[in-house]
């Protein structure tokens, strides 16, 4: 057991960031848009190309990559840290919000499946869980722990957790009125199987039943606990994962280590303390003065705090599931033409150097690390990623192309092009601004319209009301239900208004392919089909900035699905002065 850290701790804070959307200056834009609560595939079609693969069967899954401690591990010490905005409540289940599931009092609970991101992987691998089968092509057996237990805090008192207490967790996240139920809406049956065995059953093949199980989101937690109040808004929080709450606030979320924790090398620190602060410059002050241990930043601030102190290291990390999105409406003219939308894209320059803190480039490494952005669709673990095996250097940025596809349609002068660029920050206007000036270079003039981000979701998402959009991808909970959503011929989000059988033939396919390397190449030829319609993709994807002190240890903050389990090995040496 370890001493609380907290009796001798004053006044600690931290910056994580938290936000859907992002400015150029990595902070959330305000009212989200108001979006349609299912993105639930069409229904079914005659079976197209590759049936579902069934998973092998595993006797186990190990609960992490074994991994030494590093030799000068130093245990102990509160990491402070703080968001810029904090949840509503403390119900996991009754939120979308990662400032509770991710950063704040979400990492008291377990899951059933979690993520292994070492090295930058995201695997799913066992939490609760000691192994799984596939026992049919539609139902799943798991066998849970049998040595974790509650916390001991009233009403659980650290009695031992059962496969009952998993099913009822799971089953009453999967409440159709509550917000995160579209991860598990295609599992029909959740059933306890003895004490530390639980049946899982589908509704059709569905290749992410594990990865909806690792979401952050899939918090287990107990029916005693929900029973004090009736729900969790106003606690008890009494999970079994590797964080107890010692105090949470609006303002303010303390953590301490749990001692009974089932994993008993981690976590290597005593406790997290956690503020809620908005305002970027209260987190740069706190990060001069050193009453915070890390921030996320801006650019510019992450710029200037090294500017100012060596000691201050960096890193940059991607959100595949966010950034700058194009959208061309290919319902309307000019944009109908592919050659057209074609000859548009090659007068874009959607990548150039972007000078890094220390004055490097993207890619180079200067007390930091940077994650060098490309082009791609969004995503939650970097499963839809254009890679080295899809060429698309030949459709951006050649203007003698350009000009010789609008020559071969006999493209008249165009005039009113309207591109509608949402407010989610500069880095947007900047993009809508870089379209404009391509455009005038072959002929076609245009003008920018901006519209707040509610307005923007509305009419971009929803109305398909544009010629051509600028902002970010639409909210996703998966893979497959963002492809089914945006890329499928009858896809509610469909608003650009491409449409290829063959796109829909592979979109089917994958959604029911459990191998992952089959799985991987059919979502790699989807992504060739959707690059070679020239009518919707990501320029930029969303990079966040953060900057530590040099006694921070081991911090890698890669959160796939807003898996944050990386925080259990960061660990820290003395603070100087």
């Amino acid at each position: 057991m370890r001493v609380n850290s907290y009796l001798t701790t004053g006044l600690l804070i931290l910056a994580a960031l938290v936000s859907v959307q992002c400015s150029s200056g990595d902070t959330s834009p305000g009212a989200t848009p108001v979006l349609p609560t299912s993105t639930a595939a069409p229904p079914a079609t005659a079976t197209y190309g590759p049936t579902a693969t069934p998973f092998a069967t595993p006797t186990s899954i190990p609960s992490a990559t074994t991994v030494p401690p590093p030799d000068n591990l130093k245990r102990g010490g509160i990491l402070r840290f703080a968001i810029p905005e904090g949840p509503p409540h403390s119900d996991p289940h009754l939120t979308v919000t990662s400032a509770l599931v991710s950063w704040g009092v979400g990492q008291v609970y377990s899951r059933v499946f979690k993520f292994d991101t070492l090295n930058g992987k995201s695997s799913v691998i066992c939490d609760l869980c000691t192994s799984w089968e596939q026992s049919a092509p539609l139902t799943f057996k798991v066998k849970l722990r049998d040595d974790v237990k509650w916390q001991n805090i009233p009403p659980l008192n650290g009695r031992a957790l059962t496969a009952h207490d998993v099913v009822y967790s799971l089953t009453r996240q999967a409440n159709s009125s509550y917000p995160n139920s579209a991860l598990l809406s295609n599992i029909t049956e959740f059933t306890a199987v003895g004490d530390f065995e639980i049946l899982i059953r589908l509704d059709s093949p569905d290749s992410e039943v594990l990865e909806k199980l690792a979401d952050a989101h899939s918090r287990i937690v107990a029916r005693e606990a929900v029973e004090v109040n009736g729900d969790l808004r106003r606690g008890p929080t009494i999970g079994t994962g590797p964080w107890i709450a010692n105090e949470v606030q609006a303002d303010v979320i303390r953590l301490i280590v749990n001692p009974d924790y089932y994993e008993d090398d981690f976590p290597y620190l005593d406790g997290l303390d956690i503020q809620v602060m908005p305002a970027e410059s209260t987190r740069a002050a706190g990060m001069r003065a050193k009453v915070i241990d890390l921030a996320q930043a801006s650019f510019d601030t992450v710029a200037d705090a090294r500017d100012r102190f060596d000691q201050i290291y960096w890193i940059g990390v991607e959100n595949p599931a966010a950034g700058v999105e194009v959208m061309m409406n290919t319902n309307r003219s000019p944009m109908d033409k592919l050659a057209v939308r074609e000859a548009m894209m090659l007068t874009w320059n959607p990548e150039s150097n972007v000078a890094m803190p220390g004055g490097d480039t993207i890619g180079v490494s200067f007390h930091g690390r940077y994650s060098k952005s490309s082009l791609g669709l969004p995503s939650l673990n970097g499963d839809l990623r254009y890679s080295k095996f899809i060429n698309f250097d030949n459709r951006f940025n050649d203007l003698s192309k350009a000009n010789a596809l609008l020559t071969s349609v006999e493209l008249k002068p165009i005039d009113n092009v309207i591109i509608k660029v949402g407010e989610f920050g500069q880095q947007y206007i900047d993009q809508a601004n870089a379209i404009v000036l391509g455009l005038a270079s072959v002929g076609i003039r245009s003008e920018i319209e901006r519209i707040s981000t509610r307005v923007f979701g509305d009419e971009i998402w929803i109305g398909g009301d544009y010629d051509i959009a600028v902002g970010t991808p639409p909210p996703i909970s998966s893979t497959t239900a963002y492809l089914f959503a945006v890329h499928h011929t009858n896809g509610p989000w469909n608003t650009t208004g491409y449409s290829n059988p063959e796109i829909d033939r592979l979109i089917e396919a994958q959604a029911k392919e459990y191998d992952a390397i089959k799985r991987g190449d059919l979502l790699l030829e989807i992504q060739r089909l959707i690059l070679a319609g020239s009518h919707r993709f990501i320029a930029t994807t969303r990079t966040t900035h953060w900057m530590y002190w040099d006694y921070v240890h081991d911090f890698e903050p890669f959160t796939p699905r807003g898996d944050t389990d990386f925080l259990n090995k960061v660990w820290l040496t003395d603070r100087a002065n």
